[in-house]
């Protein structure tokens, strides 16, 4: 398994040349996401953490995290955390109960850490005004994920 440190510099080249909406490199965002992770959170969730948007929006795939080492468990949430494409491609907020009702408790923490990052004040301002309302998205998907955390 590599190394947290690894890891950003993998993230940092499979997400080379991306930004995130305020301008910042794209790769920030993942980091963001472990910084917010609990103190509870295992290995593969941190490295998960970090990886959850490769899948959805680079062209790494399942077969590049297998060549560098990554564990089945940090897989299957990479996996987990990257919402389908095409026709049976669920609304953001029927992919928010699939990973809620997994009851998987890693899976959700990260989930909630990237929505939490995503909701941070600083990133919505960054937003253009027309897209800030994305954050009463956010705000009910936290509900639906703190909610299964819970039980």
């Amino acid at each position: 398994m590599p190394t947290l440190h690894e890891t950003i510099e993998f993230i940092k080249k499979a997400h080379e040349g991306q930004v995130t909406k305020a301008g910042e490199p794209y790769w920030t965002h993942p980091v963001g996401v472990l910084n917010l992770l609990s103190e509870e959170a295992t290995e593969d969730e941190k490295h998960a953490a970090l990886l959850h948007d490769v899948i959805e929006d680079t062209t790494t795939t399942v077969e590049d995290l297998i060549r560098a080492g990554y564990s089945e468990r940090t897989i299957y949430l990479v996996l987990s955390l990257s919402r389908p494409d095409g026709e049976n491609r669920p609304t953001y907020m029927q992919w928010i109960r699939q990973i809620a009702g997994t009851g998987d408790k890693g899976l959700i923490r990260i989930k909630l850490a990237d929505n939490t990052h995503n909701s941070l004040p600083e990133r919505i301002a960054a937003l253009p005004e027309s897209e800030r309302d994305i954050i009463s998205r956010y705000i009910r998907s936290a509900k639906i994920l703190k909610e299964a955390l819970d039980d």
